[in-house]
């Protein structure tokens, strides 16, 4: 989340950030003034906080969250992360994508497999409450992910399930 909010600083600029939060409820504004590398940010909170921000910056909060998305795991996988990820095999990346997710989420369960070469399902199980922000942004997230890995041209479609989504992922080597 503090990468996400960073990203969303570069996206519409520190003040936007600063005034949108700043909008926000008292409560909602401490949740996130209490975050920290290691804590969690309910969805309601970062939804109503994503919009403020792009109520202050006067953009299209879906527009800004998806661009503000990819930045933010690039912020995230800068590290060692992102050198392992270039050296992997498919296999690899697609079996490693349920851990990756866990670092990154605190709701649902996420299963993938490969289905054939450059293609892979992904199952977003045990969160029935997916909101469609959310099944959108994680979609975003996945491809971000394969693309810093070095598979060319990722694509997700998405479809909805009743606890979750399932995500189709194409991609070239």
């Amino acid at each position: 989340m503090l990468d996400l909010f960073r990203s969303l600083e570069d996206v519409v600029g520190v003040e936007s950030v600063a005034k949108g939060l700043a909008s926000a409820p008292p409560e909602l504004r401490q949740q996130f003034e209490g975050l920290t590398a290691v804590s969690w940010l309910p969805n309601t909170t970062l939804n109503a906080l994503i919009d403020a921000v792009g109520k202050a910056a006067g953009t299209d909060p879906e527009a800004m969250i998806d661009v503000a998305v990819r930045s933010a795991i690039g912020r995230a996988l800068k590290t060692v992360w992102r050198m392992f990820l270039r050296i992997t095999s498919d296999d690899a990346l697609i079996a490693r994508t349920p851990v990756i997710f866990s670092k990154a989420r605190n709701v649902g369960h996420l299963t993938s497999r490969i289905c054939a070469p450059g293609m892979a399902e992904i199952t977003l199980a045990a969160c029935p409450d997916l909101t469609p922000r959310q099944m959108r942004t994680f979609g975003i997230g996945i491809e971000e992910v394969v693309r810093l890995a070095g598979r060319r041209d990722p694509i997700v479609t998405s479809m909805r399930t009743a606890d979750g989504a399932v995500y189709r992922l194409t991609w070239r080597a």
